[in-house]
């Protein structure tokens, strides 16, 4: 094996993307994964593929472009998007198609519902034509389309839900289509884009009708009574179901959304075992059951919070934070409790930890302790104090070394002390950021004043530390006299 250079690191070579690895295999004769599309049809919508996120002058320019590219469709429709590369650009371009076109579509899906939603291509077709039609028919904006078609998308997204909601035992555990469950929920509870990964989509909702809600409410009570619900927590598939499920129904129907996390809790935790961390721990180790966790917490309203908190949680934290996956689920806690009694108990326990913290390496905690700490107005002092002596260093020096090692978060001896590049944390430079708006900051903001210009300049100009730079000068604590020091101490840079 050759050695790299001291120094050097092995740069991570970039993914594919879709276009590229398409690419690839056609040149060995394979159009796509799936239903294989004749070459010439093939290398069309390859080519729409990598011009499609093209901007164009206006809209209808733009949905002229798209119906074209759906003519091309005209008779192998469901076929054509059981085709990788296709799939991938009608996925893309259905929010942009016209209204004809989108119902043209859902008129040729309606009639195989059910190998559809078990295609590994076809199936993410399905779940946009119903995200579109959702937000389509209930978004009181869109004054452009009639109500003749809301009222045939809406058809389209009760056929759709009920369907699903029909065949919920086959599906759940079909991995394809479990996924266009999840998007029901979804749809029924107004948030259609809910399982986006892109926070514009996320942030589109809209109000569904009583009769939507309802049927929200019977996938909730189908699943709660599944045969096989003691196994739907173990596996990332069902586990995520059940995360979407938890997300949908806290709006809509807060007995029911007690009743599920109630079951779940209850068959993870069982009464005899509940108070052994042993078997908590094993728990644990399932990330799927970490991450359902997660979602459980999050989303359950105050009172129920405490509740787990107190039955499952309050004895446990020590062991907690230092785990592998329960140290998410400590993080979760810091960041929803609202009882600053309650967090003034947690804090207690965890500042003994703090050393074997920052050695496991699980620096998020300390985040959310210090956003705590923030948002409740509690423990302030103590834990710039507990996060220092576990640093070992002192709360203020005169040379500033202090903030670095808060912002690296490294224990001093672990330090290079003359190195005029600081390491900077992630999660150091956001506690800082979070120190700094404390009540009584001065400790760190002297700190930042003696640091050495040359390495404060590093700091600021940093991708993580510049926002240092930022909550320095945004604190409400941080007098003007403060500022003045700071804005000097940068003005002497040539």
């Amino acid at each position: 094996m050759n050695s790299l250079p001291e120094g050097s690191f092995k740069r991570k070579k970039k993914r594919m993307s879709t276009y590229q690895r398409a690419v690839k295999f056609s040149k060995r004769g394979k159009f796509g994964h799936g239903f294989q599309i004749q070459d010439e049809d093939f290398q069309y919508f390859l080519n729409i593929l990598k011009v499609s996120k093209e901007t164009f002058e206006n809209n209808e320019d733009k949905q002229s472009f798209v119906d074209n590219v759906f003519k091309q469709l005209s008779g192998n429709e469901v076929n054509y998007c059981s085709n990788q590369v296709v799939s991938r650009v009608v996925d893309d371009l259905l929010p942009e198609a016209s209204d004809q076109t989108v119902m043209n579509l859902i008129e040729h899906f309606e009639k195989d519902l059910r190998s559809i939603c078990s295609d590994q291509f076809a199936s993410h077709v399905l779940q946009q034509l119903l995200h579109v039609a959702t937000y389509r028919a209930f978004n009181i904006t869109m004054q452009d389309v009639s109500e003749s078609i809301k009222e045939n998308y809406k058809k389209f997204v009760n056929k759709l839900c009920k369907y699903i909601l029909n065949n919920l035992d086959e599906f759940i555990w079909d991995t394809y289509a479990n996924h266009i469950i999840r998007s029901c929920m979804a749809c029924l509870c107004g948030e259609p884009y809910l399982c986006s990964k892109t926070f514009q989509d996320k942030g589109k909702k809209v109000d569904t009708t009583k009769e939507h809600k309802d049927l929200l409410k019977k996938y909730a009570d189908n699943i709660i009574n599944i045969q096989q619900f003691s196994e739907m927590h173990t596996t990332d598939i069902t586990s995520g179901l059940l995360q979407v499920l938890l997300k949908c129904i806290s709006s809509v129907s807060k007995k029911r959304f007690k009743a599920l996390v109630n079951k779940l809790m209850g068959e993870c935790f069982p009464e005899n075992a509940s108070n052994s961390f042993e078997h908590f721990s094993k728990t644990l180790e399932n990330g799927s059951f970490s991450r359902l966790l997660d979602v459980i917490i999050t989303e359950s309203p105050n009172k129920l919070n405490k509740s787990l908190y107190e039955k499952y949680f309050s004895d446990k934290l020590p062991d907690l934070v230092v785990h592998r996956n329960g140290n998410f689920t400590i993080q979760k806690i810091l960041s929803t409790t609202t009882d600053v009694t309650q967090f003034e108990t947690m804090f207690d326990q965890l500042k003994e930890k703090v050393p074997t913290i920052i050695s496991l390496g699980y620096t998020g905690v300390l985040l959310e302790l210090s956003n705590a700490c923030l948002r409740l107005k509690s423990k302030q002092a103590l834990f710039l104090k507990t996060l220092c002596e576990s640093l070992k260093c002192k709360e203020e020096t005169e040379d500033g070394i202090t903030v670095l090692l808060l912002i690296g978060l490294k224990v001093i001896e672990n330090y290079d002390s003359s190195c005029k590049e600081p390491p900077i944390h992630i999660h150091g430079s956001m506690i800082v950021q979070t120190l700094l708006k404390f009540n009584k900051p001065i400790k760190v903001v002297n700190n930042l004043i003696n640091l050495e210009t040359e390495r404060l300049v590093y700091i600021f100009c940093d991708v993580k530390g510049s926002y240092v730079a930022n909550a320095y000068f945004e604190s409400t604590f941080i007098g003007e006299r403060s500022r003045e020091k700071m804005i000097w101490k940068l003005k002497v840079i040539k």
